[in-house]
């Protein structure tokens, strides 16, 4: 039994395996106790303990083994470790040794030192044999005499990265196979953007026929010399950059010699945190380059000739507003006259009508007043286009005052209520504003519910930019939102568009007066005010009017 006192210098330093070698019983062993061992293989063994790389040596004529800590992971579970230590090359190794003796007798025989990496060379290992992948080197270890007494191995368990690197070819077959039956352009650069890769649509269009043919001058042979710079310029920014790039530049077609509209993306391709180059694809947009300038060209068209239609239909409008507002005052003369003899009738002639005669001079007496309304709603409603518009700042609780000042008649015979719940101020053309609040509210009045009082709401708030209906109102922009509810007979959502058009009425003139002009002439001040209108109802609920006018007018 080994005397485990004993200091050998050489096995003090060390882990498990300097500990294994100090407690074995080398003396019932061919080599010896240690004190007996040759310099050459006590200096070799204290060098390999304190390596801190994989390193095996194979010592003697039965070439007995020994290894150090590093390289004991490379051995496994349930395997070698710990019982090849101090056993011969080829009881240690059964599996391999037809592989490896023969490199450590070239070794041993001719003193040469032999390279190999990633080799395979598989071993028992974890219960089972497994592939092993080696780096590794044979070199000669010389005893005092100069002889060769040994091999040193110092190797590297490299099945990992040799998996790995596997895993990467076959990814990058798949990828290449993939990407050469796609239909678009890929290309792989490195980083001083030559193309290590491209698809075989690629090389097909340019004429090329493999990868390698791509040389720095074929860029200037296959794209336009107008877009050349443009395509030096993109591709050198993203290399300072090291970020995506998008581009559009004409590439020529080698089957037609004619230049074609591509699109190019690319991104950046990195190994170990160092740009390694470009992955990128192209598509022709030849097709939709054509259509946007066909486009563009028809838009351009269609856009004078609206700009045209549209100046027409302002000049026709203004003829229009213009023959209205003449033919209003035209239509006031004999108005007034069939009103007049109608009063003289009235206060003279009454008496000596018959019932049916006061009939007929009742109903030209309610027609006559019906045309004054109605005149007089089409004159409001041109000079709302017409008359000049100086903006005033307001307040709405102002406003509505005076209006239901105005209405106190209606209000009282219809038992009504109005409730301003909050108000606000905004820049409006006063006389304008009066008319469109005047004419909301004794809309809401009329509409009102038989036998129903009639309960009108007003709010006023100041509120940002919001989507309203599909409309976007302006950015960076307060309106004022002006809100009307009432109680009244209400409206199907189908009308809501349509009760603010010319003469447009939901109901006939013998249930509800009216000239049908009233919201017209209110959506007409409105947009005057860079506003908005919308309305909803329900039938027997009431209607909801909802007014935006910007807070303050920017002329």
């Amino acid at each position: 039994m080994a005397d485990t006192n004993k200091n050998f210098y050489f096995l003090e330093d060390g882990g498990e395996m300097s500990q294994l070698m100090r407690n074995r019983d080398w003396s019932k062993t061919p080599i010896g106790y240690p004190e007996t061992w040759p310099q050459t293989l006590r200096m070799t063994i204290s060098i390999m303990l304190n390596s801190p790389f994989p390193m095996f040596l194979f010592w003697g004529k039965k070439l007995k083994c020994f290894y150090n800590d590093a390289y004991r992971p490379s051995l496994g579970i349930n395997g070698k470790h710990p019982s090849i230590l101090g056993m011969s090359g080829k009881e240690a190794w059964p599996e391999i040794w037809e592989d490896i003796a023969p490199l450590l007798h070239s070794v041993s025989e001719k003193g040469e030192s032999i390279w190999r990496e990633n080799q395979l060379i598989p071993i028992f290992r974890n219960g089972r044999i497994e592939d092993v992948y080696w780096t590794f080197s044979y070199s000669p270890v010389k005893d005092e005499s100069g002889n060769i007494a040994g091999v040193l191995t110092v190797c590297t368990d490299t099945t990992e990265a040799v998996k790995a690197a596997n895993k990467l070819r076959e990814s990058e077959r798949r990828f290449r196979e993939i990407a050469d039956l796609s239909p678009i352009w890929i290309w792989i650069t490195d980083a001083k953007v030559n193309v290590e890769y491209a698809n075989k649509e690629l090389l097909k269009y340019i004429g090329l026929e493999k990868s390698s043919d791509f040389t720095g001058q074929t860029w200037e042979k296959m794209v336009h010399p107008d877009d050349i710079q443009l395509v030096y310029d993109g591709f050198g920014e993203a290399v300072r950059k090291e970020e995506n790039f998008a581009l559009e530049y004409r590439v020529k077609n080698a089957s037609t010699d004619q230049f074609e509209w591509f699109k190019v993306l690319a991104v950046p391709r990195y190994e170990d945190k160092q740009l390694k180059g470009f992955i990128g694809t192209a598509m022709n947009i030849e097709q939709q380059k054509s259509f946007a300038n066909n486009l563009k060209s028809e838009v351009e068209i269609r856009t004078k000739e609206l700009e045209d239609s549209n100046i027409q239909l302002e000049k026709m409008n203004k003829e229009l507003q213009s023959f209205a507002y003449i033919s209003s005052h035209d239509l006031q003369e004999p108005l007034r006259k069939i009103q007049m003899f109608a009063e003289v009738l009235l206060d003279k002639e009454i008496d000596n009508l018959s019932k049916k005669g006061k009939d007929k001079f009742e109903k030209i007496q309610s027609a006559a007043n019906r045309m004054q309304s109605l005149i007089n709603d089409l004159l409001a409603y041109s000079r709302a286009d017409t008359e000049k518009r100086i903006f005033k700042k307001i307040e709405l609780q102002h406003i509505i005052d005076e209006v239901k000042n105005d209405l106190a008649e209606e209000f009282k015979k219809k038992n009504g209520h109005l409730t301003v719940e909050e108000s606000c101020s905004l820049e409006v053309v006063p006389f304008q504003f009066r008319q469109l609040m005047y004419n909301l509210v004794s809309n809401s009045l009329k509409y009102s519910k038989q036998d129903v009082a009639p309960i009108i709401t007003i709010k006023g708030e100041i509120v940002n930019e919001l989507t309203i209906s599909g409309l976007v109102l302006k950015q960076n922009t307060k309106y004022a939102k002006i809100t009307i509810t009432d109680n009244g007979i209400g409206f199907e959502n189908q009308f809501s568009d349509k009760i603010f058009e010319v003469f447009q009425r939901l109901h006939g003139k013998q249930e509800y007066v009216g000239t049908g002009v009233g919201l017209a002439i209110v959506k007409k001040i409105v947009q005057n005010h860079n506003g908005y209108i919308s309305a909803s109802g329900e039938p027997n609920v009431g209607s909801v009017f909802h007014i935006f006018i910007p807070e303050i007018h920017k002329g």
